[in-house]
């Protein structure tokens, strides 16, 4: 089946206006972060957004290349997470955060696909969890220790439907889109490493996914 051409669902100035929120630069340090404990040669960022991610491990000393669907971000190659335009085994690490939710679900394989293909190693991938959570975090500063509590209380909403808006197609917690039935997708073609939801933003689920040979 044929690819639909992929559409650019928000403009270049939605990543500047209002877009960095505390909860967004939480999700930057666990995407950097997941990264870096994966000790990559190579990296490859797809979705770019403001380029906060891959400008940070770029100063670092990271060899990161991106690649995004929208030429005005400017990214080193314009492309489909659909279609990746680089051969096989090209990065160590494959980022690829808040992405998949943006194409069709039944299009979400072909992506999972072609994440594997152009990865020698490792996937990192974040998607929105949709539920209902209560979440705080208490720092007890007693001699000698440093102690960190995180109360969580996290519901997803998988009664409910999750209706197509102007940029996700789906959720992971709603009524089709299960977590079981996500990380049953993700096992085709990786091995699970971990999963979490960062402290303080339980909207944004990770997965950090090892390729498997098959």
């Amino acid at each position: 089946m044929a690819l639909k051409k992929p559409s650019i669902q928000v403009e270049k100035d939605h990543y500047f206006n209002g877009y960095d929120t505390v909860e967004r630069f939480i999700s930057y340090f666990y995407q950097i972060d997941s990264v870096i404990k994966t000790k990559p040669g190579k990296v490859l960022e797809i979705g770019i957004g403001n380029k906060t991610v891959c400008n940070y491990l770029k100063e670092s000393g990271f060899d990161i290349t991106t690649c995004d669907i929208d030429k005005n971000l400017k990214p080193d190659k314009v492309g489909d997470i659909r279609k990746i335009p680089f051969g096989n085994n090209s990065f160590d690490t494959v980022i690829a955060c808040e992405i998949l939710e943006h194409i069709d679900f039944h299009e979400v394989e072909t992506a999972l696909k072609e994440l594997r293909r152009v990865s020698k190693h490792n996937v990192i991938i974040s998607i929105p969890y949709s539920c209902a959570y209560f979440e705080n975090l208490t720092r007890l500063r007693i001699p000698l220790i440093n102690l960190k509590l995180n109360m969580a209380v996290r519901i997803p909403y998988w009664s409910k439907s999750f209706k197509k808006n102007k940029e996700h197609y789906w959720e992971m917690g709603r009524k089709e889109y299960s977590k079981a039935k996500i990380k049953g997708l993700l096992k085709k073609f990786f091995n699970i490493k971990k999963e979490f939801q960062p402290v303080l933003n339980s909207y944004h689920y990770f997965f950090i996914l090892e390729k498997k040979n098959v």
